[in-house]
């Protein structure tokens, strides 16, 4: 394998929120990148369901690395709809791999594989899903490690700029800004990860020829809650409008795991560093926000 900068890198769900920051990290590399719903200029569109665009995709850019970042992370609809969810988060990825056997394949995981009974999860502690998105997931790290070649990247509670504004950061500030109140799990544990950060370290983790799984999220286990509050404050809202609500209350189609932080210790002895802390990455998030 070549050094990073000298390959060229297939960026699959370039307008996403993981696939706009790494559009950033990879400004100044050879890369070619695709987007579907959300068209955008300089990328390639493509429904990665449809096996002839993906096929041809895949023979026209010849790519040494193939980063999917494409999918459907809605784990409500993974648990209503398995069937039509599997063609896009599962089936595209087994696809994708079969057509370029020789590339570095990088995906994208979560601690949703795990059960959430434990907590403090390491890369090698046995997945146990309780949700459909997270046997989706386990089935997308099964096909990359078929191959030598590949990056398994475990991330939780991803936060940061999008178009479409849907991580649980954005959602908390439209609905604050509004004065309308904000149903926060009270139960959960998540391992809050900023998406700038998280691209960043994907693009250092491949230059540095990286290989096997990492969890690659930030450096605190929080709480739901004392992460909205981290995030109220940060933006100068209201945390009195967080309606903190058991899981079990929000009467949600898929069961989460509850205690299901992810340990990065891995990340930190292969790098050196790890991903910033809650406090100042929102500081970041919030010094950076697009003007309307």
């Amino acid at each position: 394998m070549t050094d990073g900068n000298d390959m060229r890198w297939l960026l699959l769900g370039a307008t996403g929120l993981v696939g706009t920051h790494l559009r950033a990290a990879l400004r100044e590399r050879d890369v070619v990148m695709t987007s579907h719903r959300a068209k955008l200029p300089g990328t390639v569109a493509v429904d990665l369901t449809d096996r002839a665009a993906t096929t041809r995709l895949i023979r026209e850019a010849r790519p040494d690395v193939i980063v999917v970042a494409a999918a459907n992370a809605f784990v409500e609809e993974c648990e209503r709809d398995p069937v039509a969810t599997r063609v896009i988060n599962v089936d595209a990825v087994q696809h994708i791999a079969e057509l370029a056997p020789k590339a570095l394949l990088v995906v994208f995981s979560s601690d949703y594989v795990f059960d959430g009974r434990a907590g403090r999860y390491a890369e090698d502690d046995a997945v146990a899903p309780i949700n459909e998105y997270g046997r989706q997931k386990v089935a997308v790290e099964a096909i990359a490690r078929e191959r030598s070649d590949h990056l398994v990247c475990r991330v939780s509670g991803v936060y940061g700029w999008s178009s479409a504004r849907t991580s649980f950061v954005c959602q908390l500030i439209d609905r604050l800004r509004a004065g309308q109140p904000m149903r926060v799990p009270s139960d959960q544990l998540i391992t809050p990860t900023p998406a700038a950060d998280l691209a960043g370290v994907i693009v250092e983790l491949i230059d540095r020829s990286a290989r096997g799984t990492f969890h690659a999220a930030g450096p605190e286990i929080l709480t739901r809650p004392e992460f909205a509050r981290r995030a109220a404050q940060t933006f100068g809202l209201d945390a009195g409008l967080l309606d903190l609500r058991t899981t079990a209350e929000l009467g949600l189609a898929a069961p989460r795991p509850l205690r299901a932080g992810l340990v990065t210790d891995k990340l930190q002895a292969f790098l050196g560093h790890r991903l910033s802390p809650s406090r100042d990455a929102l500081a970041a998030m919030r010094d950076t926000e697009p003007r309307a």
